[in-house]
Formats: structure tokens, C-alpha cells, sequence
């Protein structure tokens, strides 16, 4: 009853409203009605399970693929204890009875070797958020660093020409994640204090920054960066990329910390002078945590695009996800199958990008933020 009521009142509550209603709902059908039967009856979506190792890893060696899922474990684990110990909220149960779920849908298209891996990835995220109260605040930072240097560790021993696929993808996005945002909070700080070089250089950095594309960024820091090293130190390009990813992305994040921290009232400035704090005590400790705070929505914002923005790399030649599912549809016995890979990395993008959405808006109620 209430669905009707609410079809009746958004959907049918005038003549006009009725028409566009049915209008809408006609073009609808035309125009999904020959999407639906081709993917139905016409695409070859075996082309996907065919290929999930190289659309996964790329040419990541097979008998070294356990590294990548040691690096998954750890980080959805530590993700989860931060979570937990954050907000102090248990599981839900849609992620206990959902990995059962998964693992059955997922198993009959995964390795025997990774099956058990995969149960411990489906459980690593529950597991981290289930203990995560229970560990001290003090721990969490060594623990953190502790498996972060087992994360960098695990890929070294195969080479770096050899990573691609969804792990290069993720790999991207963390690396710039971490290398963009320290940088962007020291240009924040800079445009909004009062030594004039460092306000100065600050805003002529970020202005330039954002006024070019990213694509020529990418391509500046391909064939620049090398020229500053010498020859035996030459970077990968992978490394060349990521830095030159992340100084495009820290000239945004900049200007949205930028805006929370104009956004503290000024009697917490003035409450800070009182108490005697100097200026870096100051900003550690009350206005950055209130400015990050508010401006949660934004810096997530961010992620979404520097995970998806990450598919740009495939023009110079790594082997993201997007480059190997292209790959896949140059194979003779795939071809014709454009449709269906690209449909299918259009998935894998959304729902990376729909996880993170949920993460933050869960870390926002969390955090009180738009309640108190």
C-alpha cells in the first residue's frame, strides 16, 4: 500500500505529471528492451570467467599470485580494525552471510590454490571491524606501519613490468592516496598561512596544477621525472606515473582541506592562543581535526576519482585493468566480445566506487558529521 501511495503522489499526482510518466516509461523500454535481449540471449559473458587471472593480475606469474592475496588479506584486515576501533561498530550481518554467499558464486570460477585465500579475504574485513574495539588506539598506528611494510615487501620479488590487471589498479590508488594527501595538507597549510613565500608558492602550484589535465600530467611525469635521476637510479614508470598522479591529485585535496580549514570559527583560533599552543600545536591538534572532519564527503569524493582516473594509465603502456581487458578483446578467440569486457570493468569500477561511498557515509554518521 504504500508503494502505491507513493506512485500516486511522485508518479500520477497530475495530468501533465501522468503523460511525462508514461513517456518516460515508454523510452525506457525501446531503449532497453535491445540491451536486455542481447544480454540475454547474445552475449558470450563466458569471455569474463575465461580471462579473470589476466583481467585480475595481468601477467603476474601464477605461482606468485598468493603475494597479491597476502596483500589483500592484511590490508582489508588492518582497514577493518581501524574501522572497528574508529567507530566502535560490529559487522554487519550482511558481511557474515554475505561471504558464504560469495565464496559459493565466486568458487567454481577461482583457482583450487586461491580458494583458501579467498576465504580469508571474504573474512578479513568482518574480522579486523570485530576485533578492532578491543585493540588499543596505541597499537593501531605499529600494527598499521608493521603490515604496511609487509604489503611493500610481498610484490618485490617479482618484477614490477610483471604487475597489471585490478591489482595494479588498486595499487595505483593507494599509492597516490598515501603520497598525495600528506603533499596536499602541507599545500593547504601553506596557502592558508602567513609566511607570503609559502602562501605564494602554494597557490601558484595548486592553480597550475588544476589547470591542465590530467593526461598531460601523466605524460610530464613519464618522460620528466627520469631526467632528474641519474641513470642507475632510473624510476620504473609505474613510479614515474604514481608521482606524477599524485601531485595532480594533492593540488585538489589541498583546496578541499583548504576549505574546512576556513571553515573552523575563529573563537577556536582564538581559544588555542589562549591555552598557549603554539602554531603547529595548534593546527595538529585542534584545527585540522576539525577541518579533515568536515570535509569527509570531499576527500572521499577524491578517492572515487583518483580510483577511477587510474584507467588513463593504459595510454602509457601499464598493464591497469583497463589495458589487459583490451588486450583480451584483441585475442582472435574473443573477438567480437568488446561489449561484454568492457561492460564488466564498467562493473568492477562502479562497485569499487559504490564501496567506498558506503564507507564514508558510514564513517560520517559515525562521526556525527551534519548532527552535531
Amino acid at each position: 500500500m504504500k508503494a502505491m501511495a507513493w506512485v500516486r503522489e511522485n508518479l500520477f499526482n497530475g495530468v501533465f505529471n501522468s503523460i511525462l510518466t508514461l513517456v518516460t516509461l515508454a523510452l525506457l523500454y525501446v531503449s532497453l528492451k535491445g540491451i536486455v535481449y542481447w544480454a540475454l540471449h547474445e552475449a558470450k559473458w563466458s569471455v569474463v570467467p575465461d580471462n579473470m587471472r589476466l583481467l585480475m593480475v595481468g601477467p603476474f606469474p601464477p605461482e606468485q599470485v598468493w603475494r597479491i592475496w597476502a596483500m589483500l588479506v592484511l590490508t582489508l584486515f588492518v582497514a577493518g580494525l581501524w574501522y572497528g576501533n574508529t567507530t566502535r561498530a560490529r559487522p554487519p550481518l550482511w558481511m557474515w552471510v554475505g561471504a558464504p554467499v560469495v565464496y559459493a558464486l565466486v568458487w567454481p570460477v577461482v583457482f583450487p590454490s586461491t580458494r583458501f585465500w579467498l576465504a580469508l579475504a571474504l573474512l578479513a574485513l568482518p574480522g579486523g571491524m570485530l576485533l578492532g574495539p578491543y585493540v588499543p588506539r596505541k597499537w593501531l598506528v605499529p600494527i598499521s606501519l608493521a603490515a604496511f611494510g609487509v604489503i611493500l615487501a610481498l610484490p618485490t620479488a617479482v618484477n614490477p613490468n610483471q604487475w597489471g590487471g585490478f591489482f595494479l589498479t588498486v595499487l595505483i590508488t593507494i599509492a597516490v592516496s598515501l603520497m598525495a594527501f600528506p603533499f596536499g595538507l602541507l599545500l593547504a597549510l601553506g596557502r592558508t598561512g602567513k609566511l607570503p613565500v609559502f602562501r605564494t608558492l602554494s597557490i601558484l602550484y595548486i592553480e597550475l596544477i588544476r589547470g591542465v589535465p590530467l593526461v598531460t600530467v601523466l605524460f610530464l611525469s613519464w618522460i620528466m621525472v627520469p631526467l632528474f635521476v641519474p641513470e642507475q637510479w632510473r624510476l620504473p614508470d609505474l613510479v614515474s606515473v604514481s608521482i606524477g598522479f599524485s601531485m595532480f591529485a594533492a593540488a585538489y585535496l589541498a583546496e578541499y582541506v583548504r576549505g574546512g580549514i576556513q571553515g573552523v570559527p575563529k573563537g577556536q583560533y582564538e581559544a588555542a592562543w589562549a591555552l598557549g599552543l603554539s602554531g603547529s600545536q595548534s593546527a595538529r591538534y585542534i584545527i585540522l581535526p576539525q577541518a579533515i572532519r568536515s570535509v569527509i564527503p570531499a576527500l572521499i569524493g577524491q578517492e572515487i576519482a583518483i580510483f577511477k582516473d587510474t584507467s588513463l594509465v593504459y595510454i602509457l603502456g601499464l598493464f591497469d585493468l583497463l589495458y589487459m581487458a583490451l588486450t583480451v578483446t584483441k585475442n582472435p578467440k574473443y573477438l567480437g566480445t568488446d561489449r561484454e569486457v568492457l561492460l564488466f570493468v564498467m562493473f568492477v569500477y562502479f562497485v569499487g566506487a559504490a564501496l567506498m561511498s558506503y564507507a564514508s557515509r558510514k564513517l560520517e554518521r559515525a562521526m556525527g558529521l551534519g548532527t552535531r
